[in-house]
């Protein structure tokens, strides 16, 4: 039973971590290497809590990026110092299946398009399955705002994502032969089988603090929630209304 979406799910908040690279004489650092510690809570019934450390690695080029399991390419290269920012990115990015009892990765790729300021960062996704396992794809809009002190940073975010039929049943429905397959394999938990009709529309919420030990040791603790459709909610397997990760991590930076 694989870990990797609660990786995933981890990994996006250590992209602010990024903000913090720049060295006190004006020099990014391009490296960045860390570890977690994550409590991750399912949707699905009869799934535990799970409580699990996971590496990081992160690299930051003047055009090309790695930031977990995500990797792009800026079409618009970033604007050093302060002032508004245009984001034209082609990314690439895993995907994990919630839950514990459906392991699947696959991988999107697509386009970020936004704006950073002084207001904050507003960004638009768009990504589509490159792997042909379920050909879905997704549509998502995120806002951010960064509080900064002398040795410290408080990023509260809200997002909304659209997910197409074919995106919303790999994510959160049952098919027949997984519910065989758990079956067959003993698994302690069977998820009935369920398929969504329609696309379904999901709201996230989160918030990353960073402490900054010295210039290269940040200590960082965050918590991302994703609150689910009602037709996500409709599937009898899912108990919870929301899919929640929380964690505590450290990242060093060269």
């Amino acid at each position: 039973m694989t870990k990797a979406r609660i990786i995933a799910a981890a990994l996006v908040p250590f992209v602010a971590c990024t903000a913090v690279w720049a060295q006190e004489d004006g020099q990014e650092k391009k490296w960045s290497v860390g570890a977690l510690g994550l409590v991750s809570v399912s949707p699905f019934a009869g799934e535990d809590t799970e409580i699990l450390p996971v590496p990081y690695l992160a690299y930051r080029g003047e055009r090309f990026y790695l930031e977990g399991l995500e990797a792009g390419y800026h079409l618009v290269e970033p604007m050093r110092g302060p002032g508004t920012q245009f984001v034209a990115d082609v990314i690439a990015s895993a995907r994990m299946t919630p839950g514990t009892s459906r392991d699947k990765v696959t991988l999107d790729a697509g386009l970020r398009l936004g704006v950073r300021g002084k207001f904050g960062s507003l960004t638009a996704t768009g990504l589509h399955d490159v792997t042909g396992e379920h050909d879905g794809m997704e549509l998502r809009a995120d806002y951010s705002y960064t509080f900064m002190g002398d040795d410290y940073f408080i990023t509260p975010s809200v997002g909304i994502s659209w997910q197409n039929r074919k995106l919303a049943n790999h994510m959160w429905g049952v098919t027949a032969d997984q519910h065989a397959d758990m079956i067959a394999d003993g698994d302690d938990v069977v998820l009935p089988v369920y398929q969504l009709d329609g696309s379904a529309v999901n709201y996230e919420a989160g918030l990353t603090a960073i402490y900054l030990v010295n210039d290269r040791v940040n200590l960082i603790g965050f918590s991302r929630a994703t609150y689910l459709d009602k037709d996500v909610r409709a599937n009898p397997a899912i108990e919870k209304k929301y899919d929640l990760t929380i964690g505590l991590g450290i990242a060093y930076s060269f």
